[in-house]
């Protein structure tokens, strides 16, 4: 059950760390928004939420295959490039952009090295993004292909927006071994159209979007939409700032610390969350096939706490 007190302490602790940035919301503002979220926890319990309220890992049907991994502190990231071909005012990616394949936060030569990476640190799924990986197709299939060859099989999901996304290109992948791929579409401004292309070859295509508190409209009919095409999947996530978005996030009129951060490290925009499980209990309530799963900040923090105990029960010799 929820415990109302320990989650109001945990997001009022929160506020008090957001509430110096553009667009500060009063303490009175503050107070009324602790409760609706309080009343939607209570509304998502009710209905049958799956995942664990108190840490913000909640889902509303199956939680997707590619994430199974991510939880259990097993996988990771290929950046393709740092290059991009769009430029979101919540992207949270270096700047400025290089173009540099990186695996596991490691600077590689040739995508065939991602292979010993991932061998070294035993990781069991790869989330291949950028920037936008298909901005270098021939770089993403060798990738895919290298992490395919390798004896113990790895989960491999690929992050695009879709701008360059053609039919040749997801029959490569296919072919390549690619297990699914996620759109960001609120990156494509809610152009579904490289979505029922991919869905012909990828029965697991799925979408990863941040939920943007000022565009609730859209991304609710975002979930109708993705429901009636047959995605099976939708990850949301918590809009938050960080050292690289945290100007163009506060110009949006989200109070955020983000700015304050000496390192790339995030913190929630003071909508957030309210935003985001506003959109999963409408979900809950409203899609018949579609998935939805919220990844919040607090799942991140999670998910890097368990990454980072793993590489060092790794490095001293403990089990895999």
């Amino acid at each position: 059950m929820l415990k109302e007190n320990d989650d109001l302490s945990w997001y009022a602790r929160k506020a008090d760390g957001l509430r110096h940035g553009v667009g500060v919301a009063r303490a009175a503002e503050d107070k009324g928004r602790e409760q609706r979220i309080v009343r939607l926890l209570g509304a998502l319990e009710a209905e049958g939420i799956k995942g664990s309220i108190e840490r913000r890992t909640l889902y509303t049907k199956a939680l997707p295959p590619g994430c199974r991994g991510c939880l259990g502190g097993k996988g990771t990231n290929a950046f393709v490039t740092g290059l991009c071909t769009r430029d979101c005012f919540f992207c949270f990616n270096q700047k400025p952009r290089t173009d540099e394949l990186v695996v596991h936060g490691i600077k590689l030569a040739e995508p065939e090295d991602a292979g010993d990476v991932v061998r070294r640190y035993a990781l069991r799924s790869v989330g291949v993004s950028g920037g936008e990986p298909t901005l270098r197709p021939e770089r993403l299939l060798r990738l895919v292909r290298a992490l395919r060859a390798l004896p113990d099989r790895v989960r491999i999901d690929l992050y695009t927006n879709g701008d360059k996304l053609t039919d040749g290109l997801l029959a490569e992948l296919k072919g390549a071994g690619l297990d699914a791929l996620r759109f960001n579409a609120v990156a494509r401004d809610f152009d579904l159209e490289p979505i029922g292309r991919a869905l012909k070859f990828f029965a697991e295509t799925a979408v990863e979007v941040p939920v943007v508190p000022d565009r609730m409209p859209e991304m609710e009919e975002l979930v109708l939409r993705l429901d009636a095409m047959g995605v099976p999947f939708m990850n949301i996530h918590e809009l938050f700032a960080c050292r690289e978005n945290a100007g163009r996030v506060s110009e949006q009129g989200y109070a955020s610390g983000g700015e304050a951060s000496s390192g790339l490290l995030w913190e929630p925009v003071a909508e957030g969350d309210e935003a985001a499980l506003s959109l999963l209990l409408f979900a809950l309530r409203r899609a018949e096939r579609l998935s939805v799963y919220y990844c919040s900040c607090r799942t991140q923090q999670d998910i890097s706490s368990r990454g980072l105990r793993r590489r060092i029960r790794l490095a001293g010799g403990g089990e895999r």
